[in-house]
């Protein structure tokens, strides 16, 4: 059942990133030719370049929890390895994603106020759409991330991630039984 409401969430994301991203690719491609390649008659659209910031902000957003997901991010495994005993390393990590958890509660909140107080301004170029339209991206995007932060908090890594590590232990303490690829050749001490 999880996997199948999980499965809605992440096509209406990944839906949402590539129609986003298409349209800026689009976009763009349009502004540089009528930029530079076209006649004299032909001229970049005025809003253009708004709307590609704009439309960056959604792409940005949406994308960082799928990051989340694969734990393409940052993290501080190396470090706490270093620091903590295997033990004291699950504990600090289920610390830091519970902190993380509430840093995107104050950004869901604020993220909805600011979407709020925007729905009255409008794009500089195009008075007809609203800015928030555009500010929604923040409480959106950082609920997806908090989804992704709550899966890795329960299950201990994802459940639904792509790539999977052996073990959500310290490097230190896990078994290697890789093999290098076989066009590497292999380092013997």
């Amino acid at each position: 059942m999880l996997r199948k409401i999980y499965t809605v969430f992440d096509n209406v994301r990944t839906g949402a990133i590539v129609i986003a991203l298409g349209w800026m690719v689009v976009l763009c491609f349009t502004q540089v030719i009528l930029r530079y390649f076209a006649w004299t008659v032909l001229r970049p659209f005025v809003w253009g370049d708004e709307v590609l910031r704009l439309t960056s902000v959604w792409v940005a957003f949406l994308a960082a929890s799928v990051g989340v997901r694969e734990g393409a991010h940052l993290n501080l495994d190396y470090f706490l390895t270093k620091v903590f005993k295997p033990k004291s390393f699950l504990i600090a990590k289920k610390v830091i994603l519970i902190v993380s958890m509430a840093v995107m509660c104050i950004l869901i909140h604020q993220g909805i106020l600011q979407t709020q107080v925007n729905i009255i301004n409008h794009l500089q170029t195009i008075r007809q759409i609203s800015l928030a339209w555009f500010m929604a991206a923040i409480p959106i995007g950082c609920f997806f991330i908090f989804i992704e932060f709550l899966l890795i908090f329960i299950y201990g890594r994802h459940p639904f991630a792509r790539f999977q590590p052996a073990a959500d232990k310290p490097a230190a303490a896990q078994p290697s039984n890789e093999q290098p690829p076989a066009d590497l050749p292999s380092a013997k001490v």
